[in-house]
This record gives C-alpha cells, sequence and structure tokens, in this order.
C-alpha cells in the first residue's frame, strides 16, 4: 500500500513514516498543500492521510480538491483539536475517518487500514 501524508509537524511525519515503514507500506511524506496535491497525482496513493490545520490550505479545504481530482483515494483526516463540526464536514466530503493525536496505532492498524481501497499497480 502507498500512504501519503500530509502534516506540518515533523514529530508527525517522522512517527507516521516509522509506523507505516515498519508494517510494510510504502511511505510519502510532505508538509504542505501544495505539495501533498503534487504528490497525489504523481504518486497515486492509496490512502492520504491528512492534516485538518494546515497552513495556507486548511485540510477540509484540500480534501475537497483531492476528491474532486481523484474520487477514489482513501483519505483519513488528522487532528490535534476535537473539533466536531470540522470532523463532520471531512465525513461529508468523502473522509473514511479522522485519527485524534496522539495516535493510537491499533485502531490505525484495525479500523481505518481494512477500509482503504487499495489499487492495482
Amino acid at each position: 500500500m502507498r500512504v501519503l501524508v500530509i502534516d506540518d509537524d515533523p514529530f508527525v511525519l517522522e512517527f507516521l513514516k516509522t509506523f507505516f515503514e515498519n508494517l510494510k507500506h510504502e511511505v510519502i511524506l510532505v508538509d504542505s498543500s501544495e505539495e501533498g496535491m503534487k504528490k497525489l497525482v504523481t504518486e497515486q496513493p492509496d490512502l492520504v492521510l491528512l492534516d485538518i490545520m494546515l497552513p495556507k490550505k486548511d485540510g477540509i479545504t484540500l480534501l475537497k480538491e483531492m476528491k474532486e481530482i481523484d474520487k477514489e483515494v482513501s483519505i483519513a483526516m488528522i487532528t490535534a483539536y476535537k473539533d466536531a463540526e470540522r470532523v463532520i464536514e471531512a465525513f461529508r466530503l468523502g473522509a473514511i475517518d479522522c485519527l485524534l493525536k496522539p495516535f493510537n496505532v491499533d485502531y490505525i492498524v484495525n479500523t481505518v487500514l481494512p477500509r482503504v481501497k487499495v489499487r492495482q499497480r
């Protein structure tokens, strides 16, 4: 599985890189919405983990734009805030889940990953 992580926190990026690589997944890390959009097109990830709070363009707006480009990609939001309104909006726009920081790795493995549509390469 190819995982794209979009988050402006270097600690989150490094943690998720190590976590997914230990599960034998390919991981692409970016720290901006602009780079995230580029990687969506060029790398065609199976799963995008997208921070709700990004500089310049928030994750909800980016989620909407990503789903317009690639309706099939599985996107799970990341948030440190329990902002119910934004989380509900993310689900309405097609997010498959919302992960709260700090991460529950068992939840990622047992609940999020089984819902990802893996592309045929």
